[in-house]
């Protein structure tokens, strides 16, 4: 069995920053519709690997928080087209993401679709900032002004992958002065579920799995975001559900954080009901799909209705 990741050097081991955008909350209820791959590779800059609009297959969703329609996804490739490029990008790298645990139930169940059984070791950057100390768990736009890392608000994903990895610049200098040298340290500082899987090996390469390369991608990272476009209130009021439906494990002062954010942002009543409802809709779904739903997933139910209720408004009110 191949070797995890404890024993290496954070500073020598390269690190690929996933995002993406889809069409929710849920994967396998939920597609991708757009994947970009930032690799930070030892004493490089970051640069983007891989990016392209991704076709689901299925009628899009939840365009007035990404601006995808499906006119933009008709010539796009499947992911199964693109998941050799996916793994490509990814190879020998311990993965990253804002919020990993949104982004790595997406990247499990695509690759896990195209034959790859195999889940990277990945770490989270929303949680590191307070793993390291800097401050509670925020907004990646927040994240980024604390930090000094430009940032246009765009959800175009390498625009979002690109200043997650400059953020992680920012922290791997601070895990340096703090003399974190491993992935094994890094894990003592707060025991996140992430960190359990630094037990587990980087991908391979992508003829490991039998994957082709694919050319033609439809990438949106090419075009010009105007630096006073600003994200919708719906997109960045489903920025922070994300943040809290990836594991429903928020307090009651992160909920009535985001429920001011969620006041201050103009949103109508009726808005908020449809991404909750929406939300809501996907984990039901995603439960339900073995014809089921267990005790443990019962008891998230009743977590999840009750951050929704906190949070203005969970189905039957």
């Amino acid at each position: 069995m191949a070797k995890g990741i404890g024993d290496r050097l954070i500073s020598e081991t390269p690190v690929a920053i996933i995002d993406f955008e889809t069409t929710g909350l849920t994967a396998g209820h939920d597609r991708v519709v757009e994947v970009s791959v930032v690799r930070v590779d030892p004493g490089q800059s970051p640069r983007l690997a891989f990016d392209t609009l991704v076709n689901p297959r299925r009628s899009m969703a939840a365009t007035e928080v990404h601006g995808i329609t499906d006119a933009d996804v008709a010539k796009a490739p499947t992911f199964a087209d693109i998941a050799g490029e996916v793994v490509a990008a990814t190879s020998g790298c311990v993965v990253a993401a804002y919020n990993v645990y949104f982004d790595v139930q997406f990247l499990e169940f695509e690759l896990g679709n195209a034959g790859v059984d195999q889940t990277p070791p990945h770490f989270c950057l929303m949680y590191l900032r307070p793993m390291l100390g800097l401050g509670s768990r925020c907004k990646l736009e927040e994240a980024c002004k604390n930090h000094g890392v430009e940032r246009t608000p765009s959800h175009i994903a390498a625009a979002d992958a690109m200043a997650s990895a400059e953020l992680f610049v920012k922290y791997l200098a601070e895990m340096e002065a703090k003399g974190i040298s491993t992935y094994g340290e890094l894990a003592k500082l707060k025991r996140y579920k992430f960190v359990d899987s630094f037990r587990l090996a980087p991908l391979p390469d992508a003829s490991t799995f039998g994957l082709g390369r694919f050319q033609g991608a439809v990438s949106r990272a090419g075009n010009a975001v105007s630096s006073t476009d600003a994200p919708t209130p719906a997109a960045a009021y489903w920025d922070l559900l994300k943040s809290v439906l990836v594991d429903l494990e928020v307090s009651d002062t992160e909920l009535a954080a985001i429920r001011t954010e969620q006041e201050a942002s103009g949103l109508t009543t009726d808005e908020v009901r449809m991404l909750h409802a929406r939300a809501f809709a996907s984990v039901i779904s995603q439960f339900a799909a073995d014809k089921r739903i267990d005790e443990a997933e019962q008891r998230r139910l009743r977590r999840l209705h009750e951050c929704l209720a906190t949070l203005g408004w969970a189905p039957g009110q």
